[in-house]
């Protein structure tokens, strides 16, 4: 189809009482895992990236946003479903400019260092800026707590506030809101319990659409839940890496690649090459998480 609005997609799911997924890649076949899993149950989706990833000062090779957002934009428009594309978590605002330039048509701004205050003013530029040349952006109130895999320990949080939530949203004018509500970023293993009181009051109070984060760490019963209350964003990312990993994994303990020519492992797109069996791998667990969210076939009534 094409590269549509974000918001759309989110009206619709609301509208429809399913939830869209936002399923964060990294490179070419995790982003490609995404649409092709995305094509095979007729469902709309959010493909993006990490701004904060993206613009870490510790990467080892400093990273062009131009290439990930014309990456993102080709791959959006060629799609046989609508697909919006995210730069995600961004809390540098230059980066965020610079992939609204780059094709990116939704950005979100997050810097857990700045106060309340100091946010409400930068998101106020940054949605301007955005809604200036036609992207939506989405912000969060509350922080998500952050699980340490190495300790199994979940640190830090805070629930989303309804009252600072309904007043970010009037002052700041986004069109998205991330909240904060029991859901744990990087948790594996183990199921964070959702707050479904909170999201009651949440849906209640605030005007847009409602975003769930750490999709990762919350069970089938509790995403479903959640959606049925009004939740119609969830974004998965953690998941995807692991079964990447796992693939690799399993591949390099099963196969001599010493004894393969590069070129099957890597590359010529068969039975035995490494990535497309990894690509494969994330699609089949998107498509896990699409038929939990309720989105399969839902492009069709687009």
């Amino acid at each position: 189809m094409a590269l549509v609005s974000m918001k759309s997609l989110m009206n619709h799911a609301l509208e429809n009482k399913y939830a869209v997924g936002y399923f964060e890649s990294w490179n070419l076949e995790s982003v490609l895992s995404v649409i092709d899993a995305a094509e095979r149950t007729n469902s709309p989706v959010i493909i993006g990236f990490s701004g904060m990833f993206l613009g870490n000062d510790e990467r080892k090779v400093e990273e062009n946003i131009y290439h990930y957002g014309s990456l993102g934009k080709a791959i959006a428009e060629n799609s046989k479903v609508p697909v919006a594309l995210l730069l995600n978590e961004a809390d540098k605002v230059s980066i965020l400019i610079n992939g609204l330039k780059a094709g990116f048509n939704a950005i979100m701004y997050q810097d857990p260092k700045k106060s309340f205050e100091e946010t409400i003013e930068i998101t106020k530029y940054i949605t301007r800026t955005a809604h200036y040349v036609g992207a939506d952006v989405e912000a969060e109130v509350g922080e998500l707590p952050n699980a340490d895999i190495a300790s199994n320990t979940v640190k830090g949080g805070e629930l989303t506030d309804p009252d600072k939530a309904e007043y970010f949203v009037e002052q700041t004018e986004v069109d998205a809101l991330a909240v904060s509500i029991g859901n744990v970023h990087l948790l594996e293993g183990k199921k964070s319990e959702l707050d479904f009181d909170l999201l009651k009051t949440l849906r209640k109070r605030i005007k847009v659409p409602l975003v769930l984060h750490g999709g990762t760490g919350i069970s089938e019963d509790n995403l479903k839940e959640a959606i049925k209350l009004g939740m119609c964003k969830i974004n998965v990312g953690t998941v995807l890496k692991r079964v990447f990993i796992n693939y690799i994994q399993t591949y390099l303990k099963s196969n001599n690649v010493d004894s393969i020519d590069p070129h099957e492992v890597i590359g010529k797109g068969g039975a035995k090459d490494m990535l497309c069996g990894a690509r494969e791998a994330m699609s089949e667990e998107i498509i896990r998480f699409i038929k939990i969210f309720g989105s399969e076939n839902k492009a069709k009534m687009m």
